[in-house]
């Protein structure tokens, strides 16, 4: 392995290290890391780099999903080596929205298998040559800290019984929710839900129908248009692919 592209889900952390460079891109949720000390929280717009042998340890929020790159030195031979990875340190920098976006597509295509992640790894390290190291972004408030919380424990509420949970109104708590986690409430709960689909289609054999209601959908129409939005397949093309390892 020279580079390597994974979209992966996370449900808790443990310390550990790697022998090559780790590059965290968030598609949903948000992550506290802790990189020998160098704390941050990784979250919308935002890309970490944790250099290799670098112990580090990490706190998922509970819809964390992220686009991971790891890379060894060799990946760059006889090419330039984009600008955040030149120091062997840890670094967290801020991503312009329109390359954010393009960062963001390209992890949908890799999770709808559109396209071949080998492909998307490339594309991804391109695009990261365009990102300008900065700055760390400022530290989270205490109040940003307990939103974090709350998308890591709480269970699927309202916004109200989630803002009253940590003791914000609620329409501050919707603002830093979505500054912290880069997803409203409201899109952060159906992101849960719709894993939750998922997840039943690829281990049981629970008719779509049943699955649907199951999540909150009285229409299994609505809910296939909206599984296809998000996964690129209709759920029966995603229970149908699951079962044939594709």
């Amino acid at each position: 392995m020279s580079i390597h592209l994974e979209i992966r889900s996370y449900r808790g952390g443990d310390r550990h290290r790697h022998d090559y460079s780790q590059i965290l891109l968030p598609m949903r949720g948000a992550m506290r890391l802790d990189i020998e000390g160098h704390r941050s929280v990784v979250s919308s717009h935002c890309v970490a780099i944790i250099p290799r042998d670098h112990e580090h340890d990490f706190e998922p929020s509970r819809d964390c999903s992220m686009l991971i790159l790891d890379v060894e030195a060799s990946a760059f031979a006889g090419e330039a080596v984009p600008a955040l990875l030149r120091d062997a340190l840890p670094s967290l920098t801020r991503v312009e929205p329109w390359l954010w976006r393009m960062f963001r597509q390209l992890g949908a295509e890799v999770e709808a298998g559109a396209c071949r992640a080998s492909d998307a790894a490339r594309l991804a390290l391109a695009g990261l040559q365009l990102v300008e190291p900065n700055a760390l972004p400022r530290p989270l408030s205490r109040s940003e800290s307990r939103v974090l919380d709350v998308t890591r424990d709480a269970p699927a509420g309202s916004v109200a019984e989630m803002a009253r949970s940590v003791g914000l109104g609620q329409s501050r708590f919707h603002a830093l929710y979505r500054a912290t986690t880069g997803q409203s409430p409201k899109q952060s709960q159906l992101g849960r839900l719709f894993d939750e689909a998922a997840d039943k289609l690829a281990r049981t054999a629970l008719p779509v129908s049943e699955i649907a209601y199951g999540v909150g959908y009285q229409n299994a129409s609505s809910f296939n248009r909206q599984f296809k939005r998000r996964f690129g397949l209709t759920p029966s093309e995603f229970r149908a692919a699951s079962r044939s390892g594709g």
